[in-house]
């Protein structure tokens, strides 16, 4: 069943919960649909036992465990994707040049910044949802980051350098990219406020247009960028929530 061959892609491409391989094509294109939902089922996971009561009335804790649980379910491939850009970025280079420091597996200085400045804002932003008691606010960031990531390989799909991205950018077409916002829309209003859902939206947006911005400048996109995407959409989902 192709449908369902895609959904196990997504959630073993993008966390650990379910099983990695070699898939087909065709597959990994109708992964990309799915992104949102599993970005419910890992914000479910995380999220779901601090609404339960576990660490009540200790949010920086929960906080801080969600942060970590985040890291281990996602083997640390959006944050690297967070580092990678923001050295790429940082070093002000162009052309070829620029992905090569993308590609290289050392992180440097702007690298360490720009995880510095995600993980301790989830971290901060996490831990106030907490104290509000908004930990469905916290899930819905982890649906939001996520459609960040599909609209901007659509958008930038023209962009694509050969790689995982390109793989699964034939999958974020006009029509896949208005069911994952549709989706993440509906999710988003049982989750958290619908005006704190509509303004991570919109800051949401404005992620996938910067970084947008870099890849056209750049001449390129790939999956680094995509993880960034779906870092800084969950920091914008959060950040919603405060609007």
């Amino acid at each position: 069943m192709p449908v369902f061959r895609g959904f196990l892609v997504a959630v073993g491409f993008l966390t650990r919960f379910g099983p990695a391989g070699v898939w087909r094509g065709e597959d990994v294109a109708a992964a990309v649909a799915w992104f949102p939902v599993v970005g419910l089922v890992l914000g479910a996971v995380l999220a779901g036992p601090v609404a339960l009561g576990l660490f009540a009335g200790e949010p920086w804790i929960a906080a801080w465990l969600v942060v970590l649980g985040d890291l281990a379910a996602t083997r640390g491939l959006h944050a690297d994707g967070v580092a990678d850009v923001a050295d790429a970025w940082g070093s002000m280079a162009r052309g070829e040049r620029f992905f090569e420091i993308l590609k290289d597996s050392r992180v440097g200085a702007f690298g360490v910044m720009g995880l510095f400045v995600v993980l301790a804002g989830k971290l901060i932003l996490f831990s106030a949802l907490f104290a509000r008691g908004q930990a469905g606010g916290v899930a819905f960031c982890f649906v939001a980051g996520r459609a960040c990531a599909v609209w901007l390989m659509g958008l930038g799909g023209h962009l694509a350098r050969p790689g995982l991205g390109a793989l699964f950018a034939p999958g974020a077409g006009a029509r896949t990219r208005a069911v994952v916002l549709a989706v993440t829309v509906i999710l988003g209003a049982f989750l958290a406020p619908l005006r704190g859902v509509a303004a991570g939206c919109l800051l949401g947006a404005g992620v996938v247009a910067m970084l947008y911005g870099l890849a056209r400048d750049r001449g390129g996109l790939n999956g680094d960028f995509l993880g960034a995407a779906v870092v800084g959409g969950e920091i914008a989902a959060c950040l919603g929530m405060f609007v």
